[in-house]
Order: structure tokens, then sequence, then C-alpha cells
């Protein structure tokens, strides 16, 4: 009995003096502006602006733009995919810039793209803003992807891709690319 009074009084203190040092204080509800980040860390940089990403090649219409965009997008070969992907990540800002950035890192080390020698070419059927969600326009291409394997004698197929624009100096860029089929 004495040793089960001596846990429970040893348990109780420890339980009173153990705290959580990165815990709020104050004893109430966390406040609705505490700072996210870890007391002692840096604060984390803003986001760039779409405008601050200063794009190679900018287009001075919306339409260029997507279309300089869509051409180089809709063409390449096994040999240029992972430069042309770099390329696009230059030309874009924005969501764009880094879905880019991420397919060239990863079709860099894709050897079924290498092995099959496939390869994409496609034109521009049309570029149209969409008249039920402002900001948006969908652009359609026709497109033949071929090479050895599962892609040899593949049909041409059209291709539907909904993007974004961000006005940036000088006129416009790519700032979302949503390939819908």
């Amino acid at each position: 009995m004495l040793i089960l009074t001596l846990l429970l009084a040893l348990s109780s203190v420890c339980a009173a003096g153990c705290s959580n040092p990165d815990a709020p204080t104050g004893g109430g509800e966390a406040s609705e502006t505490a700072s996210p980040q870890n007391p002692g860390e840096p604060p984390a940089p803003a986001a760039a602006s779409p405008s601050a990403q200063r794009p190679a090649e900018v287009q001075a219409s919306a339409s260029g733009a997507l279309a300089a965009f869509a051409q180089r997008y809709s063409n390449w070969s096994y040999q240029t995919l992972s430069g042309d992907q770099r390329a696009l990540a230059a030309i874009s800002v924005g969501a764009a810039r880094l879905s880019e950035l991420q397919a060239a890192a990863a079709s860099q080390g894709d050897s079924a793209i290498r092995r099959g020698h496939i390869e994409n070419s496609g034109q521009i059927i049309s570029i149209a803003a969409d008249k039920a969600a402002p900001g948006m326009w969908a652009i359609v291409t026709r497109e033949q992807t071929s090479g050895s394997g599962e892609y040899e004698g593949l049909g041409a197929a059209y291709h539907v891709t909904l993007a974004k624009l961000a006005a940036v100096a000088g006129g416009y860029a790519v700032s979302e690319w949503l390939p819908q089929s």
C-alpha cells in the first residue's frame, strides 16, 4: 500500500512539473493570430508572385502566350522531352512552372520513354476564352503519339487543356496548364 501511495504521489508531481516547452501559454484557446512557425525559426519567405518570376519569351497577347506554350507542350521526342519541359517552365509562372520543373526531373530518369523512342507531335486546333469561367482558357490540340511497344500504331487524338494566364511585365505567361484529356 505504501508503494502504491508513493507511485501515485510521484506521478502527480511529474504530471504537474512536466510540460511541453513549445506549447502555447496563457491557459486559454490558441490565438487566431498565433504564428504557425516554431519559436526561433526565421519566417518562411513569401511565395513569389507570378510577375516576380520573370518568364522568358513573354508574349504580348494572351492567345500568343497560350499558343507558344501549347506548341512546345505538344511537340517533343524522347531525346528532347526533359529540355522541352525545362523550356516550358522558363516561359511560365506559378503552378505551371512548378509542374513543368517536376515533370522535367521525372522524365530525365524515365528509361521507358527512351527505350520506346516515344515522341509526340501536335497542332493547335483552337484557343478560346471560357465564357463560363472568367480567366480560364480552353485549348484544343490534335496530337499523335508514337514509338515502339504500346505506342506503336496509335491514332491521332484530340486533347483539351484548360489554362490560366498571368499578366507579367511585357505581356502574358501561362500560370496554370490543366490537361483534361
